[in-house]
């Protein structure tokens, strides 16, 4: 009878050390995050994540980090995963959606009239219809945006949709925002 008692209470110890040690790991991550120490805390966070895979607080949080140490790549792609588990989250739209804008300005002004001409050339070339990566960048962004804006109204993010709107030549939507 004994025997029978000690299994359940060794099976609620283990429990509790495990969440325990996730804890102690998370609280740690937590105060090198707030602390600024973004370099050291990135792999904390990461073994964080292995144990809560879908935890929106430590995925921003290793976002952040990415962001901080100026690696917008790993940034970007953890914001893109969160955009995917939870739509309505503003934060990670607005970052997903103002990478693509910033990476289709980018595009737009290596030589823009070589570039749109190649484009177009190769486009045809290859038979191939539709828009260019610039114009699929732009898209991209102000998908991504407009979830931001139907979450909260900001001007900032309307400019952005405006210009986009204006660049790719959706008026229709310029006029609604």
């Amino acid at each position: 009878m004994r025997h029978y008692l000690s299994i359940p209470f060794f099976l609620l110890y283990a429990c509790l050390a495990a969440y325990s040690q996730d804890n102690l790991r998370q609280s740690y991550a937590e105060q090198l995050f707030h602390s600024g120490e973004y370099e050291k805390a990135i792999p904390v966070l990461r073994e964080c994540l292995d144990s809560l895979p879908h935890n929106l607080t430590i995925q921003k949080m290793l976002a952040k980090s990415f962001f901080n140490i100026g690696n917008t790549d790993s940034a970007y792609v953890l914001y893109k995963e969160i955009t995917e588990h939870y739509p309505d989250d503003y934060e990670s739209h607005v970052f997903v959606g103002s990478y693509y804008y910033v990476t289709a300005n980018k595009l737009a002004k290596t030589a823009p009239e070589e570039r749109r001409q190649r484009s177009s050339l190769f486009r045809r070339e290859e038979g191939r219809t539709g828009p260019d990566r610039t114009t699929r960048y732009y898209l991209k962004a102000s998908e991504h945006l407009e979830k931001a804006h139907t979450i909260y109204n900001s001007d900032e993010i309307r400019k952005m949709l405006v210009e986009i709107y204006t660049i790719v030549g959706n008026r229709n939507k310029q006029r609604s925002q």
